[in-house]
């Protein structure tokens, strides 16, 4: 019925949260961890010329956004439904992940015609000496990261940080790589364009997904078959529905429905049919964080 949108917005975790301050203190120290990664690796690999650390700098930036994004979502940053917006501010998130995955992909290919250009010309450059301190200082970074995702786990039990903990192990084992390839391309120089191909390649590959997720939701693209399960809510629920709108909202699906009941239903009947089919259909369709229903006499 109209004014039921903000009572029904979904209560659990799909939704602006009260503020869990210890995961998000952690996510907050890890975010800063990482995105010193990323700047560290790019400058170096512009500035000392070395392409394996530009290309690794690209990817953390997608850490970046990814343990940013866990941080915005966990806390009171995102604003409450307005007039504005009344199903909230959760697509500026993918906004964000939209720019971020079109200047990964655009910096990646880059990269890629730079390093195929420069093994047809012949010039491949040996990795300057001086940028293995800039190898330790990344891999202090990550091993930092890693170890206060694992004290933020153990404290918190959060399954948040456990996961990031996890990812932070993986990316503990890039640097790894990373510094092998270094070194072994100080005896065979064309072990690392080889390496900044491969990572170019999969940084395309992850920026193509990236891109997707994201414009899907910023287009409004929704699963056709919640409608569908909309209605056969309605029909055990012996409700006429006329019509059925869904709407992305970035955190989930809002539901827009026109239902009839016959013209000599009092206004009390008429609302619980309502609550009761509105309360179903959340219960029954676990993205739905939204109902909004309007009635029509029959």
């Amino acid at each position: 019925m109209p004014g039921n949108l903000f009572k029904n917005q979904r209560a659990n975790g799909n939704e602006v949260v009260p503020m869990r301050s210890n995961t998000r203190l952690y996510l907050k120290v890890a975010t800063l961890l990482v995105s010193a990664t990323s700047i560290t690796e790019f400058l170096t690999g512009l500035i000392m010329s070395v392409p394996v650390f530009i290309a690794d700098g690209l990817h953390t930036m997608l850490d970046v956004v990814i343990l940013g994004s866990l941080y915005i979502g966990l806390g009171p940053t995102l604003k409450p439904p307005d007039m504005d917006h009344p199903y909230g501010h959760f697509k500026y998130r993918y906004l964000s992940m939209y720019t971020v995955a079109l200047i990964i992909m655009g910096a990646s290919l880059w990269l890629m015609v730079e390093t195929i250009i420069n093994i047809t010309k012949g010039v491949v450059e040996k990795v300057p000496l001086d940028s293995m301190y800039v190898v330790i200082a990344v891999a202090g970074l990550v091993l930092s990261r890693l170890l206060y995702l694992r004290i933020g786990y153990i404290k918190t039990n959060d399954l948040i940080l456990k996961l990031e903990f996890r990812h932070a192990i993986a990316d503990l084992l890039d640097a790894v790589l990373i510094a092998a390839a270094m070194v072994a391309s100080l005896v065979i120089p064309l072990i690392q364009p080889i390496a900044v191909l491969a990572i170019a390649t999969y940084l395309i590959y992850l920026g193509i997904n990236y891109f997707k997720e994201s414009i899907n939701v910023l287009l409004d693209q929704v699963n056709p078959g919640i409608a569908s399960r909309v209605y056969g809510i309605a029909r055990d629920h012996n409700v006429a529905v006329s019509d059925v709108k869904v709407k992305n909202t970035g955190n989930g699906y809002a539901i827009d429905l026109v239902i009839k009941v016959p013209g000599w239903y009092s206004v009390e009947d008429a609302h619980r049919i309502v609550n009761e089919l509105e309360g179903d259909i959340m219960r029954s369709i676990p993205s739905v964080v939204a109902v909004n229903t309007h009635v029509e006499p029959a």
